[in-house]
């Protein structure tokens, strides 16, 4: 019973997490992509935002936008807004240059 409850305690941490697939985009400004296709938009996140908890919040945000970005094969994010210690949301485009 006591592995019972450990394991199912780790299930729970363990699907609060946020995982950032290892890659390479590059976090950019606008000027470093006027030659690039934009594949899309990227946004994530996470409600964890009050008090000491709020870096937490904004590292699953980013991490969030950055599997977006993965996930439409991009190299490079315009951020146009990033999460703070008020809020927990990050907001960019994603793009693909060669």
């Amino acid at each position: 019973m006591n592995k019972l409850l450990c394991a199912v305690a780790g299930l729970a941490v363990l699907s609060a997490c946020t995982t950032l697939t290892p890659n390479s985009i590059r976090e950019v400004n606008d000027g470093d992509v006027k030659r690039c296709t934009l594949a899309g938009p990227v946004y994530g996140s996470d409600s964890v935002f009050v008090g000491l908890s709020a870096g937490i919040g904004t590292k699953n945000a980013k991490a969030k936008a950055m599997n977006e970005a993965v996930r439409l094969k991009a190299t490079d994010v315009v951020w146009s807004q990033q999460g703070t210690s008020m809020t927990s949301e990050w907001i960019g485009k994603a793009y693909v240059c060669k």
